[in-house]
């Protein structure tokens, strides 16, 4: 290799590499692990086919928005999926895994994403909002002509290429998640408030890939619905969350100020896998949730060289879709515990921007050396996790100009990595 190949070598930033990693997942999982056994995670290629599109455009959409030109793709299996929204937004809204609104009655036009282009990937899951797609009810009806349509498996609609009709649909889920954000600035008195979810609300999951349920045994009122195996759901976990660290990476690139855990197998998947974490509240597998919600949880991420203690308030919810009169009934306590934390601080409205305030901690995640889908709007308030040469209380080099940059990635990535190897090394037994 020639010392100018060399030299063109880049170290990408954590954000970034997690969407090179993740994106190609589970194809890799099913084409590169051993012939002689089934990996646990085929059981998500085995589930089915879905209706899925792709954008008729070439490279990332010009506009951030999820609602764009779209051609059918025909019936795909499903993609892994990234943390949805503003990689700094200070509140965090976390599930086991993505849901399938294709499985679910009335919701069988709904249509997956499929892109062949990391740029249009990482643009889907940076600008994802309160709506999933779907065709169009009138041209859906239209294609079909007349035929049943499974929700996992069966004829495609159309020749692949074909331009589709589509719109957002809003998803119960994300509308009770801008609910909260609505009546925290409410709560708060903010005159001028953009809150939104995407922007200041981020929500992701700790497996990536998604089915209409995280279930190993079949349910009675829905029989069609894919079943996991325990040894599967155990293997899953061990190589998405446990082994590649997919959502603990994100997470502690984001560091956000508060977590909402909505229900009980989210409840119980979390307090299993950061039970050593708590510092206060000490939430127990299986507890109510409306006794979690009257307490407050603080869930330790570390100590930052410098001294600094990074920590989250962790706010246990009834799930907002399946258990609709559960969160109703908790609305009014969770926002009431998300305006505590603008009490203490540890949320803070920028008037400038109509948003929260970004949480600490760097981010290129829009724009960097290796794609740019956008500007990023919050790029002033980023302040990184490691100091640069000759901050106060450094005595490194200066850098030169040119190396600059890719130095800022690589302290980055190492107080990021950091952080996690000591959080890791804490859960150990």
């Amino acid at each position: 290799m020639t010392g100018g190949a060399i030299a063109a070598l880049r170290v990408l930033p954590t954000e970034v590499e997690l969407a090179v990693r993740i994106q190609p997942c589970l194809a890799e999982r099913r084409t590169y692990e051993r012939a002689d056994r089934a990996h646990p995670c085929e059981f998500f290629a085995d589930q089915g086919s879905f209706h899925a599109y792709d954008l008729r455009a070439a490279s990332a959409p010009p506009t951030p928005t999820t609602l764009q030109p779209v051609r059918y793709a025909g019936r795909r299996r499903v993609v892994p999926e990234l943390l949805s929204g503003c990689r700094k937004a200070p509140i965090m809204a976390v599930g086991i895994n993505p849901n399938l609104p294709g499985f679910w009655p009335g919701k069988h036009n709904a249509v997956q994403p499929l892109f062949d282009d990391l740029l249009q990937y990482v643009h889907h899951y940076r600008y994802r909002a309160i709506g999933k797609l779907e065709i169009e009810p009138g041209a859906y009806s239209q294609l079909l002509h007349g035929r049943d349509d499974p929700p996992a498996g069966g004829p495609e609609l159309a020749p692949v290429g074909t331009d589709l009709p589509v719109r957002l649909a809003n998803q119960a889920m994300y509308e009770a998640y801008q609910a909260l954000l609505d009546g925290l600035a409410a709560a708060a008195g903010w005159a001028g408030a953009k809150l939104s979810v995407g922007e200041d609300l981020s929500y992701g999951n700790m497996v990536a890939c998604g089915s209409p349920r995280w279930i190993t045994r079949p349910d009675p009122e829905r029989p069609g619905l894919p079943v996991m195996t325990e040894a599967q759901q155990t293997g899953i976990v061990d190589e998405c969350f446990t082994k590649r660290r997919y959502f603990l990476r994100q997470l502690f690139h984001s560091l956000p100020s508060v977590l909402l855990v909505f229900g009980g197998a989210t409840r119980d998947a979390v307090i299993t896998a950061m039970a050593k974490h708590f510092t206060a509240g000490a939430p127990k597998v299986g507890e109510d949730l409306d006794a979690l919600l009257a307490r407050r949880v603080v869930l330790r991420y570390g100590q930052l060289p410098g001294g600094k203690e990074l920590a989250a308030r962790v706010i246990f919810v009834p799930h907002a879709s399946g258990n609709p009169d559960g969160f109703a009934a908790a609305k009014a306590a969770v926002i009431s515990a998300l305006h505590d934390e603008v009490s203490r601080g540890t949320l803070a409205f920028d008037g400038t921007s109509g948003h929260l305030a970004r949480t600490v901690g760097g981010c290129t995640f829009c724009d960097n050396a290796l794609y740019r889908i956008g500007p990023c709007d919050y790029a002033g308030q980023l302040v990184p996790l490691a100091r640069p040469p000759n901050a106060p209380g450094t005595d490194e080099a200066t850098e030169d100009g040119a190396s600059a940059a890719q130095a800022a990635v690589v302290r980055e990535r190492a107080a990021q990595d950091a952080l996690l190897a000591a959080w890791t090394a804490g859960s150990s037994p």
